[in-house]
C-alpha cells in the first residue's frame, strides 16, 4: 500500500543510523499510520492504558500498530499499516489489565521482529511513550540502543505531501462553515457567547458529517483588548468588536482560523476600525512573506512593519506550522530562521489589542500554503474588517 509519510519518516530515520522506531504521540502515529488517533475522554481515556503506538523497521518493510480492542473496528481501512493489533482493556466476561495486555502484546512484537538480543538502535518518544514500555525496553531488550525520535519526525514533517494538503484543505473547509456561521449570528445584538460558540460548532460538524475535535474561543465587547478567554455567558451587544478564534482536527489534519467582526451591523468607530484593518493588513504582509527561500522571520518582521504604519505592533507570533499538530514548527517568531519551502502549509495570525483597560482588539488568521510561484491562502471566508 502507498504510504509517503511513512516512507519520509523512513528516509529521516535512516540518517540518524536508526533500524527501529516506536511513536507514541498522537502526532506521529497519525502522520506514518494514516489512522486518526482519537482524542481520548471519558469511558475510553478512563480505561485506556496506552495510547495507540506504532512500530515500524526503517532499513526493512514491517510495520505494526497497535491499539485499544474498541477501535479495532472502527481502524479497518482507515489506515496505511501492514498490521494492526489489538490489546484487550475491558473483558465483561472475565477481570481484564489493559496494562498486562498492552505490555504483553509491546513484548510479543518486539520479539517477533528479533530484537531480543539485538544491538539495533531503537528510536522512541520520551514525552509520549509510557514508563512501564521504557522499563519493559530497557530490563527486556538491554541491548537495544534508544535514541530519541522527535527531530527526525518533525523533519519528516516539514513539507506536506500531496494527501496532506488534501486533507488541510478539507478541514479549513470545515473551518470556513464555523466562521460563516459566527458572522452571521453576529449581525444581531443579544446572543450571548455560549450560544455562538455553540452554533459555529454545530455547523462545523454537520459540514464534517461526522463529530469533531473542536476548540474554539468566542470573544465579544471588551474582552477583545486582551483576548481573553471564552465562551462566557455574556450576551452581544451593538457596536462590540467579537472574535472567532476556530481550532479544529479532521481527519487527522487541524485548521486553524480567526476573524474579527463588528456586531450588530453598524458602523465601527475610527479606532475599531484602525485596529481591524491592521490586523487584516499585516496578515496579508505575513503571508506575501511566505516565499520559497525566505526566513521563517522574515513573515513575523512584515506583518509588524505593516502594524507600525498605524503605530501598532506584535505582542505574540505571527503565526505557524500546521498539519497533524495545531501549532508546529517553524513558526514566525522573529528568532525563527527556518527557510521556507514549497510544500510548507502555515496559519497566519498577526493581532492587534489595546490591551489591559481598553475595549478593541482584532486577530485575523487564514492558512497559506507555500508554491514556487508565491502563497495561496485558504479557506475563502470574508473578512470582519
Amino acid at each position: 500500500m502507498s504510504n509517503e509519510e511513512l516512507e519520509r519518516a523512513r528516509d529521516e530515520m535512516k540518517k540518524l543510523g536508526v533500524d527501529w522506531v516506536l511513536l507514541s504521540s498522537r502526532e506521529n502515529v497519525t502522520y506514518v499510520s494514516h489512522f486518526e488517533v482519537p482524542t481520548e475522554f471519558g469511558f475510553y481515556a478512563d480505561l485506556a492504558y496506552a495510547p495507540p503506538i506504532c512500530l515500524f523497521g526503517v532499513k526493512q518493510a514491517g510495520s505494526t500498530l497497535f491499539v485499544q480492542h474498541f477501535y479495532e473496528g472502527w481502524i479497518k481501512d482507515r489506515q496505511a499499516i501492514d498490521e494492526v493489533v489489538p490489546h484487550v482493556i475491558l473483558d465483561p466476561a472475565a477481570p481484564t489489565s489493559a496494562r498486562d495486555n498492552f505490555l504483553a502484546t509491546l513484548r510479543k512484537a518486539l520479539h517477533s521482529a528479533g530484537l531480543e538480543h539485538s544491538t539495533a538502535r531503537l528510536a522512541i518518544e520520551e514525552k509520549s511513550l509510557p514508563a512501564s514500555a521504557l522499563r519493559v525496553l530497557q530490563q527486556e531488550f538491554p541491548g537495544l540502543d534508544l535514541v530519541e525520535a522527535d527531530l527526525a519526525l518533525k523533519a519528516a514533517r516539514l513539507v506536506k505531501t500531496e494527501r496532506e494538503i488534501l486533507l488541510l484543505r478539507e478541514a479549513a473547509e470545515v473551518n470556513r462553515v464555523g466562521q460563516t456561521e459566527f458572522m452571521q449570528q453576529c449581525r444581531v445584538a443579544g446572543t450571548n457567547e455560549f450560544y455562538i460558540w455553540g452554533a459555529a460548532m454545530q455547523s462545523m460538524q454537520r459540514a464534517a458529517g461526522k463529530q469533531i475535535d473542536f476548540f474554539a474561543e468566542v470573544i465579544l465587547g471588551p474582552g477583545v483588548a486582551n483576548f481573553e478567554a471564552g465562551p462566557r455567558d455574556l450576551p452581544s451587544q451593538a457596536g462590540d468588536m467579537a472574535t472567532l478564534d476556530s481550532t479544529i482536527r479532521v481527519n487527522g489534519y487541524f485548521s486553524d482560523t480567526t476573524n474579527t467582526v463588528l456586531v450588530g451591523e453598524v458602523e465601527p468607530t475610527a479606532r475599531q476600525k484602525l485596529y481591524g484593518v491592521a490586523s487584516r493588513e499585516a496578515f496579508y504582509a505575513a503571508a506575501d512573506a511566505l516565499r520559497p527561500g525566505r526566513r521563517a522571520c522574515d513573515a513575523f518582521e512584515a506583518a509588524n512593519a505593516a502594524l507600525g504604519k498605524h503605530e501598532l505592533s506584535l505582542i505574540h507570533h505571527a503565526g505557524h506550522q500546521i498539519g497533524t499538530t495545531c501549532n508546529e514548527e517553524p513558526r514566525l517568531l522573529p528568532y525563527d530562521t527556518t527557510i521556507i519551502q514549497p510544500g510548507m502549509v502555515f496559519s497566519v495570525e498577526p493581532g492587534a489589542y489595546e490591551g489591559a483597560g481598553g475595549t478593541i482588539g482584532a486577530r485575523m488568521e487564514k492558512q497559506v500554503i507555500v508554491h514556487e510561484t508565491g502563497p495561496e491562502i485558504f479557506p475563502d471566508f470574508e473578512w470582519g474588517f
